[in-house]
């Protein structure tokens, strides 16, 4: 008798099942990395966890070695590629999963998962990708270069390259047919899927000349020009051109032109451009289950927030939805890392698939200890995750020269269950969070953000930006600021784009700061001054606009110039002077709180950046009390709090880390409230249970 399955609905970026919210406690399981016969087992010991759900990728080149071959889905040459098998054994132990069939998935895998033959160096009917240089761009191949110790670097194909793109369509197609759609929920333990990887080719965030300037995808942005100018005529007109064929009128390559429409036409494009690819990868699964994307966050360049605005518009994504990765470094070490990571969450609300919680020689030695992890976890919750990953959960360490030419070994080195199956530290700081979400995550869902500002994003002043970044007053840069001065001032904030959202969403936020320049949307400015007028506190950094997106004279904002305030750049703290904020007396600490909107429930988040003191003494604004914490926990660390009546009912705090040297007796009081151990450790109370997790790694509870 089959398990029924319940499938899960999107709404917002929210996870609904049978018509609950759930907070998505996930981990990724590569399974193509691991002898079959381990299976079974990490499978058992993720669900025991508390791991809701199990996702992995589905690596085009381990499936389907040749061409002229039919993808081999149940272990038929080689045993860990009965894929049938392993969701089996996933439905045996009620485990759900989300598949991820590519058709790039990176992985660190040889050529990011492409088979060989989907090379143009292997296949020259397949167009290279190029960028605005006609340059190749390239990824890690599948064989040795000339020195004989690395890897050499093969060039991408075109996504819209009509070779490439039949062999696409037949994978999805393939993969479909005798994957997913016979082992979709309800009848079956997939529940949804995602494709591509953070971006297309985990390139998402580059800038927009990176690509596509390859002919077929120019061939799609003059017919984007087409339908958006209707007329050449009207073109020339607003481009001050002459052009008499659209197949003449070339992309932008530099920005040394001073006329700003070229540029937010080809960003505009290079949005429209990632929604074109996510549909014409999807479109052969032919499934009724939810489709993600996994985004990366934006790049540390100078141009790198206005490039990641240019390109990640959700709102032009149909049914495909809104997911993203972490991938940017250590973000308590960093407060530009963690503005950009924070950033990723902020635009669209949407579940982290990939949270790094294993790879420390690969990207950051700091990953070896779970204060890291435990950190970036709970700030991209409260930043507006509505689920995260364990990335990835159980470490391989299988050997085949097809997926990886130079093995890392085990992979990832640092996972929270071992190659050899063994629940180590960090495996514990995974259960706790489990079980605290398993208990609590719908209702720190349905909790609200204190959230007293929001900036409004105007993608046209980014996609101009993104070219213009070394005026260093970009758009993107000025919302750099925005971030960092908020998060200084222990403040949250909301990110709203102003030309898919309306007065009402605004008005959910007293105050509201955005860029200007000389050009605005006329509906753009015409809300703004609606939003002034019903009460909000707005503030226009930069000049007033004069011109409309017509380059017709529009001076609404400028007419109405005594309903806010005009800033030469960012600056917060005169403007916010009213707003009451939590209150650091002593050390140093992230503040996040979160309140219920009908019950007496808060939940508070106080996270330790790395190199601040051990002990923070600070009163933080909660409803109608001020409260008062002394909390004493490890560097990248910090506490998790339940709050009910004003009272402490729930607590996470992380007093280890190894990496840093630091092991600390956690410690919280709130009032007459103590929760706290007498040697140093991990500390949780969870639904009435108490946890520890010793310096030396042993786990006691009741």
């Amino acid at each position: 008798m089959k398990t029924p399955y319940h499938a899960f609905s999107v709404h917002d970026g929210r996870i609904f099942r049978d018509g609950q919210q759930l907070l998505l406690v996930s981990a990724d399981y590569p399974y193509y990395r691991d002898d079959r016969a381990n299976w079974a087992d990490r499978l058992q010991t993720l669900k025991s966890l508390g791991i809701q759900v199990v996702t992995a990728y589905i690596p085009w080149r381990h499936h389907q070695l040749s061409s002229t071959q039919a993808p081999d889905f149940v272990g038929q040459t080689q045993p860990n590629r009965d894929v049938l098998g392993f969701l089996a054994l996933c439905a045996s132990l009620e485990l759900p999963v989300i598949m991820k069939p590519g058709p790039f998935v990176h992985a660190e895998l040889n050529y990011g998962g492409l088979p060989d033959w989907t090379c143009p160096v292997n296949n020259p009917d397949i167009e290279p990708l190029l960028n605005a240089y006609d340059s190749n761009v390239y990824w890690t191949g599948a064989a040795l270069d000339n020195s004989g110790t690395q890897v050499a670097p093969w060039p991408l194909p075109a996504p819209f390259s009509p070779a490439f793109s039949h062999l696409v369509h037949t994978w999805m197609a393939q993969v479909s047919e005798q994957v997913i759609r016979p082992h979709e929920a309800p009848d079956g333990p997939i529940i949804a899927l995602q494709i591509a990887n953070e971006g297309i080719y985990s390139n998402g965030q580059h800038a927009p000349w990176a690509y596509d300037y390859s002919p077929s995808a120019l061939a799609l942005y003059r017919e984007f020009l087409q339908a958006r100018y209707r007329t050449l005529g009207h073109y020339n007109q607003r481009h001050a051109a002459h052009f008499t064929a659209w197949e003449q009128i070339p992309p932008p390559q530099d920005g040394h032109s001073q006329h700003q429409q070229p540029y937010i036409d080809w960003g505009e494009f290079q949005a429209d451009y990632m929604r074109q690819v996510f549909l014409h990868w999807s479109a052969q699964l032919q499934t009724r289950l939810p489709i993600f994307i996994n985004q990366n966050p934006p790049l540390g360049e100078p141009f790198g927030t206005d490039s990641w605005l240019t390109r990640v518009e959700p709102e032009r994504w149909n049914n495909v939805h809104y997911g993203f990765t972490n991938w940017v470094g250590d973000v308590s070490a960093n407060p530009a890392t963690f503005d950009r990571y924070i950033l990723t969450a902020k635009r669209t609300p949407g579940v982290n698939l990939e949270e790094n919680w294993g790879f420390g020689e690969l990207y950051d030695a700091a990953y070896v200890d779970a204060a890291t992890s435990f950190y970036q976890t709970l700030a991209i919750l409260n930043a507006g995750a509505t689920g995260f990953n364990v990335y990835t959960g159980v470490a391989t360490a299988g050997r085949d020269p097809n997926l990886e030419i130079i093995p890392r070994m085990p992979y990832p080195d640092a996972a929270p269950v071992t190659e050899h199956g063994e629940i180590t530290p960090k495996a514990e700081i995974v259960r706790w969070l489990a079980t605290f979400m398993a208990r609590y995550g719908a209702e720190f869902l349905a909790c609200q953000p204190v959230q007293p500002a929001a900036w409004g994003v105007y993608l046209p002043a980014a996609r101009w930006g993104a070219w213009d970044w070394e005026s260093g007053g970009t758009h993107g840069q000025q919302l750099a600021r925005f971030q960092r001065e908020m998060r200084q001032m222990h403040l949250d904030y909301g990110v709203l784009n102003l030309q898919a959202t309306t007065v009402e969403d605004w008005l959910r936020f007293p105050y509201l700061m955005t860029a200007c320049d000389r050009t605005m949307h006329r509906a753009v400015q015409e809300k703004l001054v609606e939003y002034a007028r019903s009460g909000g506190k707005l503030a226009l950094v930069g000049s007033l606009p004069d011109l409309d997106e017509h380059f017709h004279p529009c001076e609404i904002l400028a007419a109405n110039a005594g309903l806010f305030q005009v800033f030469p750049e960012v600056a917060l703290e005169g403007w916010l002077a009213g707003v009451e904020r939590p209150q650091v007396e002593t050390g140093a600490a992230d503040v996040w709180v979160r309140t219920h909107p009908t019950q007496n429930v808060q939940f508070v988040t106080l996270l330790f950046p790395t190199g601040s003191p051990q002990t923070a003494c600070l009163t933080v604004p909660v409803g109608e009390r001020h409260l008062r914490f002394v909390l004493s926990a490890a560097p990248a660390g910090g506490a998790f709090l339940r709050l009910e009546h004003g009272q402490i009912s729930a607590v996470m705090i992380k007093g280890l880390n190894h990496f840093r040297g630091v092991l600390v007796v956690p410690r919280i009081t709130l009032g007459d409230q103590e929760f706290a151990s007498t040697e140093p450790g991990d500390f949780a109370w969870i639904d009435g249970r108490t946890y520890f997790l010793s310096a030396a790694g042993q786990s006691i509870e009741p």
